[in-house]
């Protein structure tokens, strides 16, 4: 599920290239209704940082708890504070074949908003096009994401560093990011 059509299309494109059965929803992660209650939710590469507003995460976990069945499993992760603090404050370059890009940085903690504004330089041909976009991300405390997963009916709430699941990136240093697992209650 996501609410970006290209990025549905190309879901579904690898999952017909790998020949899987997958069912791929357009679909707003505050809103969405699936056709019957699944075992598993996953939400990764801190998407859930990535709604637009602090209210959306109640948003969020409520429409994940009416899409589970009882006793099913929600599996996130975010970026948090220390992350934030971290590097949502540098200007970066990236290069690759093919691909040149920097991003500037910045973070408001007051706010608990960071965005990074992109400038994006790829290679087609013996030509680059030049793409801009701007990132933005919502930062929760562990208490705000403990409190709103009791409020929408999830219990057993485990959290770990997330350093230790992505041993070769640079931008995934200990106390930065934040993985997730919760239930939800039986009743």
């Amino acid at each position: 599920m996501d609410l970006s059509p290209v990025m549905c299309r190309l879901a579904r494109d690898k999952a017909r290239r790998a020949r899987l059965p997958l069912r791929v929803l357009r679909a707003d992660m505050r809103r969405f209704r699936l056709p019957e209650p699944v075992d598993l939710i996953t939400c990764e590469a801190d998407a859930l940082n990535h709604v637009p507003h602090k209210t959306d995460l109640r948003l969020v976990a409520k429409a994940v708890a009416r899409a589970l069945r009882p006793g099913g499993y929600f599996y996130f992760d975010v970026n948090n504070r220390l992350g934030f603090e971290r590097y949502w404050t540098l200007t970066q370059w990236i290069e690759t074949a093919g691909v040149a890009a920097v991003m500037h940085s910045g973070h408001d903690h007051r706010r608990d908003r960071a965005w990074t504004e992109i400038e994006w330089f790829l290679r087609e041909g013996n030509r680059w096009r030049r793409r801009h976009e701007r990132v933005e991300e919502v930062c929760w405390s562990s208490e705000e994401i403990r409190s709103t997963l009791r409020e929408a009916g999830f219990e057993r709430l485990r959290a770990w560093d997330a350093a230790p699941f992505f041993k070769n990136s640079p931008l995934i240093r200990p106390g930065c990011r934040t993985v997730y697992l919760t239930r939800r209650s039986l009743s």
